[in-house]
């Protein structure tokens, strides 16, 4: 059962991908010109303008898989690491046949643009980083204390917001995004942040950590996100690295004096709810004695 849980939680986060169709994204880079509709099927969508996608959908496999162990674990004993070899079995699997098919693509090893082995190299270690966090996701989520998955869960909001997006672009399209769409970005991690803390509360007092972190978090993390893509997006550029890197540390702090207000929804939603459960659970503590008497 572990095991399964672990195949289960990597195939959940790269489903919305696989829903839409799977289509390799277009490459600057291509050796042969191809319409989009011709591009061939890969698991993880491999292009610089889906980085923060692509992060997403790895990182929240692990996630899904150690929230869902977490929760078995409360009411029966459960083998941890089987569930971890099983989201590494399925990353593993979805780097090698997406890379492989990237590779084919771009003309490695029959002399093409020097560039792309660059752009393949580049991609590469993007997404072993990002497996590795989602086994470090996945660690976090699956412990048995309510503070560290808490903190699991306030890290993971904003890809969260990511992957759900993708989830109704997958039956949308592209195209033709959903109009409430732009609302639910920016929000949804708020929401997931707020209930996390509600759900963690302040006691022992060392839980006041993953307030912080998640506030920050929720505010710091969309806009760090943004000055990524927007560096990688950045065609004119035409891969110059530390051009890339400029740009994204230049578009940083505009975008963080943007995205300040979901730290307030968080804050309100999180201190509101835990005042409220601090009150519910000191009027069921006199109510349980008194039926035990």
């Amino acid at each position: 059962m572990p095991f399964a849980i672990g195949v289960g939680g990597g195939v959940l986060g790269i489903l919305p991908w696989l829903i839409g169709g799977g289509i390799l994204p277009l490459q600057n880079l291509w050796a042969s010109a191809t319409m989009p509709e011709d591009m061939p099927f890969v698991l993880l969508p491999l292009s610089q303008y889906f980085a923060t996608l692509l992060f997403s959908l790895l990182l929240l496999g692990g996630v899904f898989a150690g929230f869902t162990v977490h929760f078995v674990a409360r009411r029966r004993a459960i083998a941890v690491w089987p569930a971890a070899l099983g989201v590494l079995l399925v990353h593993v699997i979805a780097v090698l046949q997406s890379f492989a098919v990237l590779a084919g693509g771009l003309g490695l090893g029959r002399g093409g643009d020097s560039r792309a082995m660059v752009y393949f190299a580049g991609l590469l270690g993007g997404v072993v980083a990002a497996v590795l966090l989602a086994q470090l996701g996945f660690w976090m989520t699956s412990r048995r204390s309510v503070g560290v998955v808490a903190l699991g869960v306030v890290l993971a909001a904003v890809p969260f917001s990511n992957w759900v997006s993708r989830c109704f672009l997958a039956v949308t399209g592209d195209a033709f995004p959903p109009a409430f769409l732009p609302y639910l970005a920016p929000w949804l991690p708020a929401v997931v942040v707020g209930a996390a803390l509600v759900w963690c509360g302040v006691r022992p007092a060392w839980r006041i950590v993953v307030w912080v972190v998640g506030l920050l978090a929720v505010w710091v993390v969309p806009a760090l996100f943004t000055a990524i893509q927007y560096g990688l997006g950045m065609r004119v550029l035409d891969g110059d690295v530390p051009e890339m890197m400029r740009a994204s540390v230049g578009v940083f702090p505009m975008v963080l004096a943007e995205v300040w207000q979901p730290v307030i929804v968080a804050l309100v939603i999180g201190a509101v709810g835990t005042v409220v459960r601090m009150v519910v659970e000191r009027d069921r503590t006199p109510a349980e004695s008194a039926r035990i008497q």
